[in-house]
């Protein structure tokens, strides 16, 4: 029986500095376009699954945030913050989103197979080591469970459904948020109010500057 133990650890500690080797041999690739081994690939998604699932378990969640005010506040900050990796309808993906390992869902896939609980905690916490930044730090729980709210409103909803949503969306008022959303300044305010004013939509540039008569079809 000891033989079996001894053999059994020294494996282990045969495996674990293998494993320090091809890590520190820089023997593992960590670009974005190379695409996991289908074990590896099962056992990380396995691995977020569980864990979300498992936290998201004991979030509280609000007793009514789907009314239409809550709704059309989601829709804005999901096209402020969201639209540039999970694809709405009608349009087609970005840089950014055709670039991440693992690729974003699309907006219609976001509640297809998580609970509203489950995509709170995900948008609040984030998911490390994908493209999936933690909003918490900069969003009240009522931002994010208004978030929430309109993931599960606009499942179904078609090109046109998803414009007429976010064309209502940008008529309420600012939505109170003093940080920036990817531009280069942040978002004035209203000193009245101390909230965001409203700003025309600038023509994008996909994040990147462009030479004259420079055109990308994305």
């Amino acid at each position: 029986m000891g033989k079996y133990v001894t053999g059994a650890l020294v494996g282990l500690a045969l495996a674990a500095m293998l494993a320090l080797a091809v890590s520190l041999g820089g023997w593992v690739n960590v670009g974005a376009v190379w695409p996991d081994p289908p074990p590896v690939a099962w056992w990380l998604h396995t691995t977020y699954e569980r864990s979300v699932a498992r936290h998201a378990a004991d979030v509280d969640a609000p007793l009514a945030a789907d009314d239409t005010v809550d709704v059309l506040a989601g829709a804005r900050a999901f096209d402020q913050m969201c639209s540039v990796c999970h694809t709405p309808p009608g349009q087609s993906p970005t840089v950014q989103s055709q670039g991440l390992n693992p690729g974003p869902p699309e907006l219609s896939r976001l509640l297809a197979a998580r609970t509203p609980k489950q995509a709170f905690w995900v948008i609040r916490n984030g998911v490390r080591m994908t493209g999936m930044p933690a909003f918490g730090p900069t969003h009240s729980d009522r931002q994010l469970w208004q978030l929430v709210a309109f993931l599960g409103r606009v499942q179904g909803l078609d090109a046109d459904g998803y414009s007429a949503m976010m064309a209502a969306a940008r008529e309420l008022p600012g939505d109170g948020h003093k940080h920036r959303h990817g531009n280069d300044a942040p978002l004035p305010t209203d000193p009245k109010t101390d909230a965001a004013a409203p700003v025309a939509p600038a023509a994008s540039t996909g994040g990147h500057p462009h030479a004259p008569g420079e055109h990308h079809q994305h």
